[in-house]
């Protein structure tokens, strides 16, 4: 037999076995959705369904179709206005704002040249849909209507909102001649998911009546479940906001927001019923099926965590993991990214983040003290235990060099600091003091940063394939004792893997562990271990064609 014809056997072996590999992947991995519900058929134009914790629609009826979204555009009004302006600002109404309002918009008459604070047009607009406060706040946030016209559509291409756009702040659309004011149930509910995490607007939203601060102005709200106008099953969950829309195209719309009293938060963006009364009873049927469907466990929901989950520096890593509910939240729906982190909540973040589920090192680390707090020294030695590294003590003198505390730790807990902070695991500069308290925001970068050092380990370390060693399994690892004898020199697994051979038998020579009779192997592998493992299937078939 050929040399080039045992390549290519050996090359179509290892992509028929990595395939099962990552099949198997697949199955051990949790699915973002995979407990969704049926969609109640419902007389509107469309609707969406999200959780707010995780931003994932669970169910909706076209929700991906154009609609006019009237008023609850002022949503995104806000949330610009805020971004932008001085909340603490007074802003003086104009003649031409106030008198120049689109025709057929509520308005609350709202007299020129007098000073408002930020926050009573932030509250008109959002409380009563009042057209004059929402104008002038735009005016005076941006200048002019148009500039902030700007702002709003350049925060929806920041949002990935493809189907969305405005051409005015107060959600008139083609009944008043504007043609570029449109969007989807779907890009509506992630409006508003965002305009829930800004403290000031989640205030807003909340109030049935809103008087103003020189006490020219009284309004009420025309959200009907907070006005007690339409009811609803209050020892399920409270409606806390948000905000609704009329017009002939758009119909009577609604976006509302629940919360249980889990801190589960649940949007539905409701778009287009016969009538107002149908509008909201409607709302309230999806309320209650979403919940129930929750309790049931036929439907999987997240805690709302609505102060991380859209901020600059931690929304992207949360919501990349958000599904997984394995962070910490209160009832009061916030992360608290600041607050020490406990053992049992980090455990659950690397079970979920770092999928080590059933993992005898963090089941030892998090009955040693389950709600005590954790420092960055012990965390290295944790995940040492769980990964087996070893330096120098050269290497470990030069890379403590600088740290704060570390004289005092064992020479085995000076070789697990120096290596978390050599493969890059800190999340920041104060990680190089030894006895560092994390806190929570810490515990999640860190989880983030330990799920790629996986794939890099793994990658390095075919022992921990192959069965020789398995961190995530064997119990002397819990005690520190498991051998890296045998590690991969500079010839990786993955290098091996992507030519299609080893010795003996192809990509089996590599990884013989990952087999249908040994699924074990596959414990501990994150996602993006999986998605690593695809690009080496993707990449071997290319090089075998």
């Amino acid at each position: 037999m050929s040399d080039s014809h045992t390549r290519d056997k050996n090359i179509r072996r290892g992509v028929s076995f990595m395939l099962m590999a990552v099949f198997a992947l697949c199955l051990l991995l949790p699915v973002k959705g995979e407990a969704k519900v049926r969609a109640p058929k419902m007389q509107c134009h469309a609707y969406a369904v999200m959780d707010a914790g995780s931003g994932e629609i669970l169910f909706g009826q076209d929700e991906n179709k154009m609609i006019y979204p009237a008023s609850t555009a002022k949503l995104m009004t806000a949330i610009v206005c805020v971004e932008n302006g001085n909340v603490n600002k007074k802003i003086k109404t104009r003649s031409e704002i106030v008198n120049g309002t689109t025709y057929g918009t509520y308005c609350l008459g709202l007299p020129s040249g007098v000073k408002f604070t930020f926050n009573d047009l932030l509250s008109m607009c959002l409380v009563a849909s009042a057209a004059d406060a929402t104008d002038s706040l735009a005016a005076g946030v941006f200048g002019s209507k148009e500039a902030c016209v700007e702002a709003m559509n350049a925060k929806c291409a920041e949002m990935g909102l493809t189907q969305t756009s405005f051409d005015n702040p107060v959600g008139s659309d083609i009944g008043a001649g504007f043609y570029e004011t449109y969007s989807t149930a779907a890009e509506m509910a992630e409006i508003c998911r965002y305009a829930m995490t800004i403290p000031i607007i989640r205030t807003a939203v909340a109030k049935s009546h809103y008087d103003s601060s020189n006490g020219l102005v009284s309004c009420n709200t025309t959200n009907w479940f907070l006005r007690g106008l339409s009811s609803y099953d209050e020892d399920e969950y409270t409606v806390i906001g948000s905000k609704s829309g009329t017009t002939n195209a758009a119909g009577d719309v609604f976006i509302a927001t629940a919360v249980d009293d889990e801190g589960h938060e649940v949007i539905c963006a409701y778009f287009g019923n016969v009538s107002k009364a149908s509008t909201f009873s409607s709302i309230r049927k999806l309320f209650d099926y979403t919940f129930k469907k929750y309790k049931n466990g036929k439907l999987q929901l997240t805690s709302g965590n609505y102060d991380v989950r859209c901020s600059e520096d931690l929304g992207d890593v949360y919501n990349e993991y958000a599904a997984l509910n394995c962070f910490p939240s209160g009832k009061d729906g916030l992360y608290h990214p600041q607050k020490a982190v406990t053992r049992t909540e980090l455990a659950k973040m690397f079970r979920g983040v770092d999928n080590l589920s059933g993992n005898a090192v963090l089941d030892v680390f998090e009955k040693g003290n389950s709600k005590g707090t954790v420092t960055v020294s012990r965390l290295a030695s944790l995940i040492q235990e769980l990964y087996p590294e070893h330096l120098t003590e050269e290497e470990v003198e030069e890379t403590l060099s600088g740290c704060t505390n570390a004289e005092e730790l064992t020479e085995e807990e000076k070789e697990a600091y120096a290596l978390f902070l050599q493969n890059g695991l800190s999340s920041d500069d104060s990680c190089r003091n030894a006895k560092q308290i994390l806190t929570r925001k810490q515990a999640l970068l860190i989880a983030d940063r330990l799920s790629d050092y996986q794939v890099r380990y793994y990658a390095s370390h075919p022992e921990f394939l192959t069965g020789d060693a398995q961190p995530a399994e064997a119990e002397g690892a819990a005690a520190g004792n498991v051998s890296t004898e045998g590690a991969a020199g500079e010839t990786s697994a993955a290098d091996n893997a992507a030519a299609g051979t080893s010795e003996g038998t192809g990509t089996q020579g590599v990884y013989p562990a990952l087999s249908c009779g040994n699924m074990d192997a596959l414990a501990g592998f994150n996602k993006k271990w999986m998605e690593y493992l695809t690009d080496q299937i993707i990449r071997t078939a290319e090089e075998g064609a």
